[in-house]
């Protein structure tokens, strides 16, 4: 750099001796651009560069579906991976400034001459930092490799499974099976399972060899039911052979078949597999048997022991415990697998109690502080047995008084000292797959007890890179993404909330205890840190991904603080604190220029991002509500300057009018788009890898029938004009072949119309979910808009599985064609009206036999007057809201022809019907008040 230097001071003093007479061209000739050339030569380091990338991502590839379960290789994939961050972030921003310069242009004057000394003088300052970076990563691979081989992490040809097959062993993981004594264990809330369970394994009218499967996450109580059940005396009077094993993942057969031989008093000394089996044969042969396998983790291993044990149709039974749902249908279909609940708050408190109260003591008074003291340590624990009991026995050793309760449940942090809990639920994750490690220990960034949307999950997942794809998969980022939670909700890893129709998941949570396990991983690994506390800022500043906790007591300066290196970004608010309404965060974002990851919800608040130019690597943009600083041209040009992007998320914000057609350019990895009041892309724009596309308003352009080329959406919402024909929208509907779900919305939408005009579409095949949304007011005498009801030849196919119509009028009861949808699962009919003709009555009929399959019906702002319910309609019913539809009485036959109900939401004014809800929850003590759903 000296030369430039030199250049730089001998080119002003040239200027001034020659008058600007070629002094500029001087120094690009004779100093700059030798240097210029020189630095410009890292095209083959670029080269390099990107093939070493490759190299990386393939072996992560490899190894990503392997179990990693020593933490050393562990970290040393995780620092691999931040690795390969770095290098594309380094030829991303390679790319960028070879786009920006340009072809050469001579230049033009003296002024010109002078503009283009600048501008070189410039490129090779970014030639100069860039080879600084390259040297910056050459250095890191070397570390990386030297680290590998210093520790012995994995070696050339060598089988990543061997080698976490050996790690295992370091660990210390036992595989050896013993049997522990069938003990009294506490069995508190446990009645009702023990007793169903009891059912299937003396059910009489199965002769042959049944198997009964307990599923639950780790620490739920499995192994202390199953225990209660062996040593009941039903079990003990029916079975004449009570075997208990308790499994661990590495199991060796030939271990488990020297337990059932020991407790069948078989002497297995020097006796092989085939000997033990046949010898076990033999002696449960003529036996009624019942063999207990706790905590099974494979398949596998039912495919071996049931091939020894013997059915002679005696009524024996095999129960498996197990945390993954997948291994209890593997093994039998008899039964289904019984999935074991968490307690209830008062089966928590009981449980609590009984660990934390000493011996001859009394239980608090329930009105008592300690008492309630005691309610708030149950909480903590979430329902979860194994944590009750930690925590309870905790909590015995302190003395039995107000103050010392107080203080440790002020002072205690559930992380510290409930860690063995933690520790035992911690054996479900040591044995993931990598990429299900990796994506867990995401979950590490969203607060406690939080919902999570699963399709918002996926985005983030793929934006920051955590999701790869080989060159010869057929799946999308999101199937694979889709596969990854399936995995960890079999596991049990992971609450689902809610599902769609079709059964996919769409929201989802983690217990806490889960939660405190992700997070106290992703810190052990420096993958991801967690700010919730003033106190530990400064450990958040080098971490690779930050979650930010905001709450009252938390006020950082974070665009002051920042990491340059920071891949993700994630910013939530304490709903719950008033104190943190109204109040205003900013966030600088020319310090974030590695950010791939950005998910931010000012809501009630006011979260200001500036500078998003500094943003150019960026694949994920969630912002909720936060405002932008800058002028609106600017919002545009930091959005069009963003090539990376995947996922541009702008809701409940008004940012999407402020973006043109131009946003749409250069977009072409583009995958999901959900911006409110955005126009649509235009027709010159070809988006092939647009899934998702809503909340946007119809382009101009569209209406001459000139669309964009977006073929593989998924999921499309557009707000139509009332002036556009409705055969406008059918064209743009019906070259849509994968759309599965649809949400139309405006002023005047006429579905007749779009329905004809859309007869016979392609899409009508795949069509899944269908929302429809009229504008304009329903009055309470009824509206404008009919909704035909001969819809079953048009956009209501016999696949739809979810119907959803906001604000139209009905000339008739729309019930018998509605229940004609043999598919249907959820209905939801919002704002509606029947039109009040000839002064009939407004009623609706749900006829014997129809809405076979309807799981979900919500009714909100229907003036009905009547509702017929015949026995057999909607056999499959579980959840039932009705809400703002006086005159409507509480249906007599609710609760009796609906015996499938299991949740229930009834707004009403009607002082009686309130009653006779309050006495439906009393007679059905098992329905439980509705969640509210759209």
């Amino acid at each position: 750099m000296a030369i430039i230097a030199e250049g730089l001071l001998g080119g002003v003093s040239g200027i001034v001796r020659d008058g600007l007479l070629g002094g500029v061209s001087d120094i690009v000739r004779d100093k700059l651009i030798p240097e210029f050339k020189s630095l410009w030569g890292t095209d083959e380091e670029v080269e390099r560069l990107k093939d070493q990338k490759d190299r990386i991502w393939e072996f992560i590839c490899d190894v990503y579906e392997k179990q990693v379960v020593d933490k050393w290789q562990m970290q040393w994939v995780i620092d691999l991976i931040h690795l390969a961050y770095q290098i594309e972030t380094a030829l991303e921003t390679y790319h960028d400034e070879c786009a920006e310069r340009g072809p050469e242009e001579p230049p033009l004057g003296i002024i010109g001459r002078i503009k283009c000394g600048l501008k070189k003088t410039t490129q090779i300052r970014f030639l100069s930092n860039f080879q600084k970076e390259i040297t910056a990563i050459k250095e890191r691979i070397r570390e990386l490799e030297e680290y590998r081989q210093r520790y012995g992490i994995i070696t050339v040809g060598e089988d990543w499974d061997d080698v976490g097959g050996r790690q295992n062993k370091r660990i210390k993981w036992d595989p050896v099976h013993t049997l522990r004594p069938i003990g009294d264990p506490d069995v508190i809330g446990f009645a009702t399972d023990i007793n169903n369970i009891l059912r299937w394994l003396l059910d009489e009218n199965i002769a042959r060899l049944a198997v009964v499967s307990v599923v639950g996450i780790g620490g739920a109580g499995k192994s202390t039911i199953t225990r209660k059940v062996c040593n009941s005396n039903d079990v003990k009077e029916s079975f004449d052979k009570v075997i208990f094993i308790e499994i661990t993942r590495n199991y060796v057969l030939r271990n488990i078949l020297r337990e059932i031989a020991k407790m069948l008093e078989i002497n297995s000394n020097d006796k092989d597999e085939r000997e033990l089996s046949y010898l076990i044969w033999e002696r449960l042969e003529n036996t009624r048997y019942l063999i207990v396998l706790d905590d099974v983790w494979t398949e596998d291993l039912w495919d071996e022991l049931s091939k020894i044990l013997p059915d002679k149709e005696k009524r024996s039974r095999v129960m498996i415990t197990t945390r993954f749902e997948n291994v209890a249908k593997r093994a039998d279909t008899t039964y289904p697998p019984y999935k074991l609940p968490l307690l209830n708050a008062d089966e928590s408190l009981n449980l609590f109690l009984k660990k934390a109260v000493p011996k001859n003591h009394q239980y608090p008074d329930p009105s008592s502080d300690l008492y309630n003291l005691a309610k708030q340590f149950a909480a903590k624990c979430q329902g979860l047995p194994l944590a009750l009991e930690l925590l309870g026995s905790l909590v015995s050793i302190k003395p039995y008084t107000f103050h010392a309760w107080k203080d440790l449940l002020r002072t205690m942090t559930f992380h510290a000292d409930v860690h063995k809990c933690i520790d035992v639920v911690a054996t479900s994750y040591e044995y993931l797959p990598l990429n299900e490690k990796l994506c867990f220990l995401y979950f590490a960034a969203f607060p406690q007890s939080i919902t999570i949307d699963a399709e918002q999950l996926f985005r983030i997942w793929s934006g920051d890179g955590l999701i790869r794809i080989r060159s010869n998969e057929k799946r999308a980022v999101e199937e694979i993404a889709e596969s990854i939670l399936d995995d960890l909700v079999q596991r049990n890893m992971v609450q689902v909330l809610e599902r769609f129709g079709d059964g996919s998941i769409q929201y989802i949570r983690l217990h806490d205890v889960l939660s405190e396990l992700a997070v106290r991983k992703a810190q052990e690994f420096n993958f991801l840190m967690v700010c919730s506390k003033p106190d530990i800022w400064e450990n958040c500043r080098k971490a690779p991904r930050v979650t930010i906790h905001y709450s009252s007591s938390l006020n950082v300066p974070f665009g002051n603080y920042t990491s340059l290196n920071v891949y993700s970004l994630l910013i939530f608010f304490e709903w719950s604190d008033s104190n943190m309404s109204g109040q205003e965060i900013n966030v600088d974002c020319s310090k974030l220029r590695s950010l791939r990851v950005l998910r931010c919800n000012g809501w009630r608040n006011r979260v200001k991002l500036q500078s998003f130019e500094g943003v150019p690597h960026l694949r994920h943009l969630q912002l909720w509500g936060a405002d932008i600083y800058g002028k609106e041209s600017e919002f545009e040009e930091w959005i069009r300057g963003m090539e990376y992007l995947e996922t541009l998320a702008l809701q409940f914000s008004s940012h999407g009018r402020y973006l043109s057609d131009c946003m749409w350019l250069a977009k072409t990895q583009l995958r999901h788009v959900l911006v409110h009041q955005l126009k649509g892309p235009p027709a010159s724009i070809d988006l092939k890898n647009l899934r998702t596309l809503k909340g946007v308003e119809w382009n101009d352009q569209w209406e001459t029938s000139s669309f964009p080329n977006i073929p593989n959406v998924r999921k499309l919402g557009i707000s139509i004009p009332e002036n556009v024909p409705a055969s406008v929208v059918a064209s743009l509907i019906g070259r849509l072949k994968h759309v599965v779900d649809l949400s139309i919305s405006g002023n005047a939408i006429n579905l007749q119309e779009i329905a004809t005009a859309t007869e016979g579409c392609p899409f009508n095949e795949n069509l899944k979910y269908l929302c429809v949304n009229n504008s304009n007011d329903i009055r309470r005498d009824g509206g404008t808009l009919p909704l035909p009801l001969d819809l079953c030849d048009g956009m209501l196919t016999p696949h739809l599985i979810e119907l959803r119509i906001y604000g139209h009028q009905f000339g008739s009861d729309i019930m018998p064609v509605l229940e004609k949808l043999g598919s249907l699962k959820v209905l939801s009919l919002w704002r509606t009206s029947i039109k009040n003709t000839e002064n009939r009555v407004r009623r609706i009929k749900c006829s014997a036999g129809g809405f076979k399959q309807l799981n979900r019906l919500n009714l909100r702002g229907l003036p009905l007057e009547e509702w017929e319910i015949e026995p057999g309609a909607m056999p499959m019913l579980e959840t039932l809201q009705v809400c703002d539809c006086d005159p409507l009485r509480v249906p007599p036959e609710l609760t009796n022809h609906l015996s499938s109900l299991q949740s229930l939401f009834w707004v009403t004014d009607i002082q009686t019907d309130k009653d006779v809800i309050d006495n439906i929850f009393e007679q059905r003590p098992n329905l439980r008040p509705s969640r509210i759903f759209a």
